[in-house]
């Protein structure tokens, strides 16, 4: 009797082994039929093939997944609750298809609902950690969602999900990039560099990270560092306004290290985060 409970349950075991085992196939093929579309520039297609699999947003690999489509390649969007896409020509230019006036039919996708509710869930997650920093980075950037959230209420937020991202191995140079820039516009600019630093050292020639490094060395009176980012923002810039900007800061700072008193220039902007995150292995 002992003995044939102890096999039912071996066999009970094997089961259940089995089924996850088959879910984890199914959830990798999705997902690598999903990044084909995506490759082929089937936005719209990659998204429904993640909708259809997982409409209630309960798998953390699918809603990641989704996440990135949406932020990177959505044609519209009402407060990042609701997508819109659209499958487009490998030389298409996808911001062609962006419009405020926009008539394609939206798809619902409460973004950061759902990557909260699945932290909840799964706390040891910490790839949702770097869903939730790029999520909050790209509501701070557009000002188009959370409404009840004031900007200041954001950086904290995007400085403290990308911590546990960075921690864990999940971060690249755009998520360094965002802390850092979380930081100096909280006005910590000493808390800034590091980030900026990984930033640099993990994509040498992001010009962003230059830009902004520059800006907070100057804010720190370190002048000859701030020069040296600056001249590396001008030369990385591929675009003429770019340049200028970056040609303005620079002559500050040469203003500075001559001694000679001047306004310190506006903060530099950041560069969207889905603009660069991503697929974050794609670039539009």
């Amino acid at each position: 009797m002992g003995s044939s409970r102890i096999t039912a349950a071996f066999l009970l075991a094997g089961g259940f082994f089995l089924a996850a085992t088959a879910q984890g196939q199914t959830n990798i093929a999705i997902l690598q039929k999903a990044d084909a579309l995506v490759g082929e520039r089937k936005y719209a297609s990659a998204f429904q093939v993640l909708q259809k699999y997982d409409p209630r947003n309960e798998r953390p690999a699918v809603v990641l997944q989704k996440e990135d489509i949406a932020l990177r390649y959505n044609v519209g969007h009402s407060q990042y609750r609701r997508f819109a896409f659209k499958d487009v020509q490998l030389t298409d230019n996808l911001e062609n298809f962006r419009s405020p006036d926009s008539t394609y039919t939206m798809t619902t996708f409460p973004l950061g609902r759902a990557l909260r509710v699945l932290k909840t869930r799964y706390p040891n997650d910490y790839k949702l950690d770097r869903g939730l920093g790029d999520y909050y980075f790209a509501v701070q950037q557009c000002n188009c969602a959370e409404t009840s959230k004031e900007e200041d209420d954001l950086f904290p937020l995007i400085i403290k999900y990308y911590d546990v991202a960075h921690e864990h191995g999940y971060g690249d140079y755009s998520s360094y990039y965002a802390q850092g820039y979380s930081y100096q516009r909280l006005g910590m600019f000493q808390e800034s560099v590091a980030p900026f630093l990984r930033s640099i050292e993990l994509r040498k020639n992001y010009p962003e990270a230059h830009l902004n490094l520059a800006f907070v060395y100057l804010e720190l009176k370190q002048f000859e560092k701030a020069k040296e980012q600056a001249q590396l923002a001008v030369e990385f810039f591929p675009d003429e306004q770019h340049k200028s900007d970056a040609n303005f800061l620079l002559q500050t700072i040469e203003q500075r290290l001559q001694g000679k008193e001047t306004a310190t220039p506006a903060k530099p902007a950041a560069t969207p985060q889905k603009s660069k995150k991503a697929v974050r292995k794609r670039v539009i």
